[in-house]
């Protein structure tokens, strides 16, 4: 008899029987077989690459100013700047 064991899906199976159970662990690895026998292959994490736009502030120095829309505008000081308990937020008046 040939005694072929994959570990990748044990800690699933474990996890599933902590939580749910004798049936959550039959079930996990009913699901773990089926996924085997269908041939799916697991997918590959795409690497996710973001351009900014400018070069980045430093918010532990600078604090950070954040308009929320066109008369609401948030500032946050830096952590070495601020006075406790005290917080700002200023709205713009809209002039007419």
């Amino acid at each position: 008899m040939n005694d072929t064991h994959d570990d990748s899906q044990d800690p699933l199976v474990r996890r599933a029987a902590q939580r749910y159970g004798t049936v959550g662990a039959m079930l996990a690895g009913g699901m773990v077989v089926f996924d085997k026998l269908l041939g799916r292959k697991p997918k590959q994490e795409v690497a996710v690459v973001i351009e900014a736009s400018s070069d980045p502030i430093d918010i532990d120095h600078d604090g950070i100013t954040v308009e929320v829309n066109d008369h609401l505008t948030v500032h946050s000081p830096a952590p070495s700047k601020r006075n406790s308990g005290l917080r700002v937020v200023r709205k713009r008046r809209r002039t007419q």
